[in-house]
């Protein structure tokens, strides 16, 4: 007897089984079973764990997931570009279609983001399933529980940008074994699911998040860990977005974003620029291949290790930065006069690097002889991405405080951010200024670091701001819709699940 289900194996869902137990460790599953590929007694080959080394080699694995296309290249690109941040820069369609809010189904960053985080999820899922079940006497129950936390986590911020992405999503908690005749009657729904609402979706990533705060480990000197401050960072963002602006638990928000912020293992550098700085500039439009000076600093929560092409390298920093093709992101005139109207001179020159490119390319914006690049990137190869910081967490508790009608204390946290950029104590004196003020400062902080789209759409401001945008991306306001401001379900993904239907307004 031979059942093909080839056509089973070739969507993102039936991927997540091949990736849930088809690690490095193992050869991928034959796509064609037939009765030659079962073992003795009609039981198929499943692959399974028992040894702590392997538990540890999948969790390496799924760290590895933080340095893929989704958090190297596509997070800056909807954040930034999608926004009023950035221009799409390299006239590639499927990225204009980003910067012109006019995204389609088809747009290849809609399928791959989609599969990145999926896939991560599935790894997560893997680890989830298979931790209790080691008998290894060299895995302690206290790494035990730190394992099964850090995947916990690992699923829940994957869903945290998957329902903020593409609103309803497939909700899976399950880990995905390999198929075989024997179970195709279960696996099938489990490849094909329909999708769940962002409200359920929300229940699921908090208490992923509850769970992984209780069982991570409360620090570590290696950022690319996952720790408590970590954890309490993304419950607090959680609960700032998951019921809405006007509905939010400002007093969660407090809860967490305070927890990190009293946190005195965490604090802000001296000076802003030390938190890109590199011991090398570069040479002929080239960035060096070094390390941070400052990785693993007191201000990162969470850094990703890079340090060799051969094991883990930051290519990232040459999609942004460079002189061979005309790079992404290219900084917009708003945001540059932003920063220079409002006298932020040391955030603006420590995000924003000029360059010559006569000859290489010519800009619509900006002449050849001083052209724009984003420059909080600047090593490629060996230098640390950092993902998370601490005034993310200042931020969320001054918000919060102002929410919650402590102005005073709103101001003292959000002055704490302007000091260190050499800038005077805020002026804002009602609820209302001081929210702006609040989402202005997370503007200028953040820029180019992944924030800017997801932190507008949060306060429901994209697209009012968008609309009042001095720059080109105005001209493309009116095609904002509620409806719009989530990403279409990949159309390779409908065309695979007949369970999965496509968000309105595509």
């Amino acid at each position: 007897m031979k059942y093909n289900i080839k056509h089973l194996l070739c969507g993102t869902m039936a991927c997540l089984a091949l990736s849930s137990c088809s690690s490095f460790l193992d050869e991928s599953p034959d796509s064609e079973l037939t009765n030659e590929n079962w073992g003795s007694g009609g039981k198929d080959n499943a692959t399974e764990y028992t040894t702590a080394s392997q538990m540890e080699q999948l969790l390496t694995g799924a760290y590895g997931d933080f340095a893929n296309e989704f958090w190297q290249l596509d997070l800056y690109i909807m954040n930034d570009a999608q926004a009023d941040n950035a221009y799409a820069g390299e006239p590639k369609d499927q990225t204009m279609q980003i910067d012109e809010l006019r995204i389609s189904a088809s747009n290849g960053s809609v399928k791959r983001d989609w599969g990145y985080l999926y896939s991560h999820i599935s790894k997560a899922n893997t680890i989830i399933e298979w931790i209790p079940k080691i008998k290894d006497s060299a895995l302690t129950e206290q790494r035990r529980n730190e394992i099964s936390g850090e995947a916990h986590f690992m699923r829940a911020i994957c869903y945290f940008y998957l329902v903020r992405i593409y609103g309803d999503v497939p909700l899976i908690t399950q880990y995905i074994p390999e198929i075989s005749l024997g179970n195709i009657d279960e696996i099938y729904p489990l490849l094909y699911p329909e999708k769940e609402t962002v409200e359920n979706i929300y229940t699921q990533i908090v208490s992923d998040l509850e769970y992984s705060e209780a069982n991570v480990t409360d620090y570590s000197t290696n950022k690319f860990k996952i720790s408590k401050a970590f954890v309490r960072l993304i419950l607090a963002q959680v609960y700032a977005t998951k019921d809405g602006f006007s509905n939010t638990d400002w007093n969660k928000v407090k809860q967490y974003s305070q927890a990190v912020v009293q946190d005195t293992r965490y604090g802000m550098l001296d000076n802003y620029n030390d938190l890109f700085a590199v011991a090398e500039t570069p040479s002929n439009g080239v960035l060096p291949s070094v390390n941070l000076v400052n990785e693993h600093s007191k201000e990162s929560i969470f850094e990703v290790d890079y340090n060799s092409w051969t094991t883990l390298g930051n290519w990232a920093a040459q999609m942004f930065y460079g002189i061979d093709w005309k790079k992404f992101n290219t900084p917009s005139q708003d945001l540059y006069k932003a920063f220079t109207s409002a006298g932020d001179v040391v955030r603006r020159d420590a995000s924003i690097m000029f360059g010559d490119v006569t000859g290489k390319w010519t800009d619509k914006y900006w002449p050849s002889n001083k052209y724009p690049y984003c420059y909080k990137l600047r090593s490629q190869e060996a230098g640390n991405i950092v993902l998370f910081r601490l005034p993310e967490a200042i931020l969320l508790l001054a918000e919060a405080e102002n929410e919650l009608g402590n102005l005073n204390e709103a101001k003292n946290q959000i002055n704490k951010v302007r000091a260190r950029a050499e800038l005077a104590n805020t002026t804002a004196t009602s609820k209302d200024n001081m929210r702006l003020a609040i989402e202005n400062e997370n503007r200028f902080e953040f820029a180019f670091e992944g924030k800017r789209w997801m932190d507008l759409k949060r306060r429901n401001r994209f697209k009012q701001v968008m609309q009042s945008c001095t720059d080109h991306q105005s001209e493309f306001a009116s095609r904002i819709s509620d409806e719009k401001l989530i990403w279409p379900i990949p159309q390779s993904e409908l065309d695979l699940n007949a369970n999965l239907t496509q968000n309105p307004g595509y």
